[in-house]
């Protein structure tokens, strides 16, 4: 019989290119079953690296199709799936590449698999009613400032050092003069969006995810934005449908 040693051996051995054949808990001969779990090992490989192939297309093509799977292949090695549904795996891709040597000269790569897995969550955020405000009347106006308001689910902002928009959109040789540049990911109904954003727009972003109204951010982002910068951000927030009403 199995137990949960056993299992926990055949586990290891199955993700571990290292890890010896577990012969003796085979019902066939060392040699056929070494054969057989081989083509099993091989097999679970093949569909977690095709899974992170699947969920960085970008980060695939940068890298290349045999330095990606060199890569995914040992990523998935020494950090397998926590869980079955393979859409979840990859979350840790960015970390795992900042601490890659190889890769350290490419720092701007982890920014690059940050994205692609900030697109894969906000296709599967949960869905949040949207900041709609009524009018543009004076109390309406006064309204939207005073009310409670945090981001959609979907939202991830991306503050990055190198041009993160662009080598996601056409690759490392179209960047130019490799500006920093702050990405937006976030879902309109079922459509993953992926926009690059000016500074005073990621701070408003940010500075409102700390105080929790358009109201008391205006008051924080004052001493270096005015009115007319100010009123511009949040109708760019607005028009993009990045806010939600959030609990008083």
């Amino acid at each position: 019989s199995v137990n949960a040693e056993d299992e926990a051996q055949f586990a290891r051995a199955l993700t571990g290119l290292q890890e010896p054949v577990p012969w003796q808990l085979g019902a066939h001969s060392p040699s056929e079953f070494a054969e057989r779990f081989s083509l099993a090992r091989n097999t679970v490989r093949a569909v977690r690296i095709e899974a992170l192939r699947q969920g960085f297309p970008a980060l695939l093509r940068l890298l290349g199709e045999e330095y990606f799977t060199a890569l995914a292949s040992l990523f998935s090695e020494r950090q397998p799936p926590c869980s079955a549904v393979l859409h979840e795996y990859g979350a840790d891709l960015a970390a795992f590449i900042e601490q890659f040597p190889p890769l350290a000269g490419w720092p701007f790569m982890a920014d690059v698999a940050r994205l692609e897995w900030a697109r894969r969550c906000a296709f599967h955020a949960a869905d949040a009613p949207l900041l709609q405000p009524g009018g543009v009347g004076v109390y309406e106006l006064d309204q939207l400032l005073q009310a409670p308001v945090c981001w959609h689910p979907s939202v991830t902002l991306l503050r990055s050092a190198h041009p993160l928009w662009q080598l996601w959109h056409a690759g490392a040789d179209n960047c130019g003069t490799w500006p920093a540049e702050n990405v937006l990911v976030w879902r309109q109904g079922l459509h993953v969006m992926t926009q690059a954003i000016d500074v005073p727009t990621a701070e408003l972003l940010a500075q409102l995810q700390l105080d929790g109204s358009l109201g008391k951010a205006a008051e924080s982002l004052q001493p270096h934005m005015d009115v007319d910068a100010f009123c511009a951000c949040v109708a760019t927030l607005l028009q993009w449908q990045v806010l939600s009403p959030a609990e008083p």
